[in-house]
């Protein structure tokens, strides 16, 4: 070969398609398809990433900060497209959606999205998630097609809650005294985002301060005591939480017995989040154990529960919910008694429960609940000064460190070597648009033009 046809060669993408995205963005085709007809349309306007997100497999058309949208989808029965700008749409189809079977119709950047959508829109009958004028808002009927989760959310699920959990627990495992919440934050979402996992939200609550603020976030205040590092992590549009504790120098006694009671609501959730069964069916179980500790009024000073998914919370826990679990799907139990808050992501299948946020090396409780064990995460007591080997109590077999161990061997990064990337985000080593290749089976017109 030339030295000249080896250039050529090396200039030359590689953009491969993904099978299995294909496959999955086929059968949530099938789900519109049966979708159209009951809601009286012919046609249905994506505009909330969420749902893009979703029937994508995965796409980001936000261009991350983006307030206004600047990219929809487009869906029929037998076709799907993208309404875009010149500016975003080789980058739509180069990077977010290579070969998934999408059409595309686009403007000039300067042009008003609206404008390209109306095209769309007019003299069809087009339900929307946005309400987009001419179109009937359906946004709650929309959602719900989301769920159950396909195989291929069930598996990214799997992976996104591996990084979460190792990043969570080595940001928490590094607290020492004196430093701030937002440094901790800080670190947490820098161990995220270099794995291209985005922080949806990110508390640190040390010594208490969630007490009264239970949705408190972080500050520059400095951890004196202890502190709960918790996480909402997004990536291919999909979200999983999690939540640890770390103790400096010593358990304060109030802490853990707060925290042996918590466990206590967080496992009978847990264990009878169960397919097939109402929220409104599971909390009565809940409420129980809180009573039954003396604590009937707890449960009124924060959520519980929430069914997570492509939003960080697609429906919340609470004693009325008539939501019914349909394997698959993913709940985060969060419960808290005073300072104490605990949390983690199962994935409900129809066979059982799954936690998705189970830790290989945090200390764990084992919680029997109708004669099962259901593992909740422990404190972990972090010394300024290294004790000797002999003086550690790392053994899980004294009641009172069941769930309490100094850690000195966290390791201090992500052992997995492996892309988060999907195989159709490779590297494009030219410039120009995927269109400039003669032989892409991909048009820059639309068909529906």
């Amino acid at each position: 070969m030339s030295s000249g046809s080896m250039d050529d060669a090396s200039r030359r993408r590689c953009l491969i398609q993904d099978k299995r995205r294909l496959a999955d963005i086929e059968e949530k085709q099938e789900r519109v398809r049966a979708f159209l007809p009951s809601v009286g349309a012919d046609a249905m306007l994506l505009q909330d990433p969420a749902n893009i997100a979703w029937f994508t497999a995965g796409g980001d058309l936000s261009r991350c900060a983006s307030d206004s949208c600047t990219s929809s989808v487009f869906v029929t029965e037998d076709a799907r497209l993208f309404a875009t700008n010149a500016v975003d749409s080789a980058q739509l189809f180069e990077r977010e959606c290579f070969g998934l079977g999408f059409q595309l119709k686009q403007r000039e950047w300067f042009q008003p999205h609206c404008a390209l959508v109306e095209d769309l829109c007019r003299g069809r009958k087009v339900v929307s998630d946005s309400g987009f004028e001419g179109t009937r808002n359906v946004g709650k009927r929309i959602a719900k097609l989301r769920l159950p989760l396909t195989s291929l959310e069930v598996d990214r699920l799997r992976k996104l809650s591996k990084v979460l959990v190792h990043a969570v627990e080595v940001t928490a495992g590094h607290i020492r005294k004196g430093v701030t919440e937002a440094a901790v934050a800080g670190e947490l979402s820098n161990r995220l985002l270099r794995r291209t996992v985005t922080p949806a939200r990110i508390q640190v609550c040390a010594d208490g301060r969630n007490i009264r603020y239970r949705h408190w976030s972080y500050s520059e205040d400095p951890i004196e005591s202890y502190a709960t590092v918790s996480c909402v992590a997004r990536r291919w549009g999909l979200h999983v939480a999690v939540s640890r504790t770390v103790c400096l120098d010593e358990v304060p006694q109030d802490l853990w017995a707060a925290h042996q009671k918590a466990v206590m609501m967080h496992a009978t959730g847990i264990y009878f989040s169960r397919h097939g069964q109402q929220l409104k069916d599971v909390w009565p179980k809940v409420k129980r154990i809180y009573d039954k500790f003396g604590l009937p009024s707890e449960w009124q000073l924060c959520d519980q529960a929430d069914i997570i998914g492509y939003r960080t919370s697609e429906h919340q826990l609470t004693p009325s919910s008539e939501f019914e679990l349909q394997g698959p799907v993913p709940v985060f139990w969060h419960p808290g008694v005073s300072a104490a808050m605990l949390g983690d992501t199962v994935l409900v299948m129809p066979s059982g429960f799954e936690m998705l946020t189970r830790s290989t090396v945090w200390p764990e409780l084992k919680v029997q609940v109708r004669g099962h064990d259901v593992p909740c995460s422990g404190l972990l007591l972090i010394r300024e000064t290294q004790a000797p080997e002999s003086s550690l109590k790392t053994s899980r077999d004294h009641d009172h460190d069941s769930a309490i161990f100094r850690g000195y061997n966290l390791p201090d990064d992500d052992a997995d070597g492996s892309r988060m990337d999907s195989i159709w985000e490779l590297d494009i080593s030219a410039g120009g648009s995927v269109f400039d290749e003669s032989e892409s089976q991909y048009s820059q017109e639309s068909v529906l033009d």
